[in-house]
Order: structure tokens, then C-alpha cells, then sequence
């Protein structure tokens, strides 16, 4: 039978509470959006959190936000280096199932993600998947890689999409469709070099090499979210107009559509960093209350999977 798909945040929430609650360590804890950040999640019982950093800064952070840390670890780091080498070493010798970055820039937290002495490698790359609600809010979407891999060659395509392939069963969407994007429809050579990695994803797709799904490409976005305009431009497929996953061509242009939803549509998102042995939330500052625990929500539910 197949799974029921998760269609809403509030039912992603919903999915995460029912699970048991993972430990997740926070690299840099002591700043206030990630205490706040923490607390909500607490609240939603959806973490055991494991805080590390200045425990001073920390405690009185939390006790000018009013958050009861009675209970939960704090784990002491001079720095914000160190509190990533301590909080994903945590996950590395299995005391903790997720890691969230906090006070720390990416770069930084993903070096010690891919530490090979204490780190979370399990030869995969890494990639960013973002989730958000659909158009019509009947379903959840997935967008990748917005925040890690800057202009992947074909072979780290591969890898991105099986890593969005996980996080989509994850949410219970059993085949899912791939829209691969570009500017264009049509394999462009040697201007366009994106719609011939869309091409061969494609012909994998068709191959099986991907398992349940389906993937087409190359597509260019209005055709993959409009079967309207897709059927007017005579690309028609099971994937045009009902996209669950996007994947786009270079870290430029996911980056670009992820910060216009985010800010031009003003609808929240919920992202996680996969390929590692263990889910990594990797919220921004900026990111709303609300983004930040849909993504410690998708977190939590990952690192439930078997």
C-alpha cells in the first residue's frame, strides 16, 4: 500500500510529533533566534535538544527569552569551531540522531560535518533541499540545492536528486515527479550545457536508474508548475504542471527562486542538508520562527526513517 503523503506544514508538525523525539545537538547555540528556534521545538516535542557552546551565553539567553532549560545538555565550546567539532562528533558515535547549526557560518559547519576523523561522511555528497507548500497549498514541493553545491557537474546531479528523492519519500510522496529545469525545452549545445544534464537525467529516469519516480527535463519553470502553459507549448508529461521535485541547474539560480518565495510570496520554507549519516538543519538567521521549526520538523522525521 502506498504511504499518505505529508500536505501541509501542519501536518509535517503533526508526523514529527508522533515520532519519537530524536536528540539533536546545536553547533553554537548561544543566539537568541537559535534558543527561541530550540524552545518552540521543545515545545512541539519534537527534539531532545543537546546545546553547545559558551554555556554562560547560552544560559542567559535563554533566561532573557523565559525558556526553562531544566533538563536539557549543555555541553561547553570556547568557540563556534569547536562547538561544531563537538556537536557533530555527538553524531558521529551515535549519542545524537540530528544536528541544527546555529552562531556558525556554513562553511564552517559543513567542514566538520565532512570531517573524516569525527565527522557525518558516508560517501554521499552533500546537498540542500528546501520544502515548501504548493501553489494551490494541496501538496508539499521540494527545491534543490539552494545552499550547497555551487555548479554541479552531471555526476553530482545524480546525487542530488537521489538525495531529494529520500527526503521526498520521507514525506510519503511514492513516485515522485522530477521536473529538471532550465531556460529551455530543447538540448542547447554548447550554450546551454544544463539542458543536456537534464536530457540524461531524464533518459536515467526512464531507465530506472532512480527507482519510483518520474523525471523529465529539461523544463523550463513555468512549464513544470503550469499544466496550462505546458499543454500550450506542447509539453506534455506527467510531470509538467505537477512537479514535486525542482531541481535546478547551479546553486545561483535555487538560491534565487528559494529567496523569491521567500520574500517576494511570503510563504515559509522548511530546508535540511542530506547525504551526511544523519540529517543537519542548517536554518539562517533570517529564516521566520515558523521556517525554522518546519525544518527541525523535517529533520526530526528523517532522522525517524529507517
Amino acid at each position: 500500500m502506498a504511504p499518505t503523503p505529508i500536505c501541509t506544514f501542519d501536518e509535517l508538525l503533526g508526523c514529527a510529533r508522533r515520532s519519537p523525539a530524536p536528540r539533536m545537538t546545536v553547533a553554537a547555540a548561544g543566539e537568541p533566534a537559535v534558543i527561541a528556534a530550540v524552545a518552540h521545538a521543545m515545545h512541539e516535542r519534537l527534539v531532545q535538544p543537546v546545546l553547545v557552546g559558551s554555556g554562560e551565553r547560552i544560559r542567559a539567553i535563554a533566561e532573557q527569552q523565559g525558556v526553562d532549560l531544566a533538563g536539557v545538555d549543555i555541553i561547553e565550546a570556547p568557540d563556534a569551531a569547536v562547538a561544531c567539532a563537538l556537536a557533530v562528533r555527538l553524531v558521529h558515535e551515535g549519542q545524537a540522531e540530528l544536528v541544527m547549526k546555529g552562531l556558525v557560518t556554513t562553511k564552517d559547519f559543513v567542514r566538520a560535518v565532512l570531517n573524516e576523523e569525527f565527522g557525518m561522511r558516508r560517501g554521499r555528497p552533500l546537498s540542500h533541499v528546501a520544502v515548501i507548500e504548493s501553489p494551490d497549498r494541496s501538496r508539499l514541493m521540494l527545491l534543490t540545492d539552494s545552499g550547497i553545491n555551487i555548479r554541479p557537474r552531471f555526476s553530482r546531479k545524480v546525487a542530488i536528486v537521489r538525495n531529494a528523492l529520500e527526503v521526498a519519500n520521507a514525506l510519503g510522496i511514492d513516485e515522485p515527479k522530477v521536473a529538471v529545469i532550465a531556460a529551455v525545452e530543447t538540448v542547447e549545445l554548447p550554450t546551454m550545457p544544463a539542458t543536456l544534464d537534464a536530457e540524461l537525467l531524464r533518459r536515467m529516469g526512464e531507465a530506472g536508474k532512480f527507482g519510483r519516480c518520474i523525471i523529465d527535463g529539461p523544463l523550463s519553470m513555468d512549464n513544470a508548475l503550469d499544466a496550462h502553459t505546458a499543454e500550450i507549448k506542447g509539453r506534455t508529461s506527467p510531470v509538467a504542471g505537477h512537479a514535486d521535485i525542482i531541481v535546478a541547474p547551479d546553486i545561483e539560480t535555487a538560491n534565487a527562486i528559494y529567496k523569491t518565495i521567500r520574500y517576494l510570496a511570503r510563504r515559509e520554507l522548511a530546508s535540511i542538508v542530506i547525504g551526511a549519516a544523519a540529517p543537519a538543519v542548517v536554518a539562517s538567521r533570517s529564516d521566520s520562527a515558523s521556517s525554522k521549526l518546519y525544518s527541525i520538523a523535517l529533520g526530526a522525521l528523517l532522522a525517524s526513517q529507517p
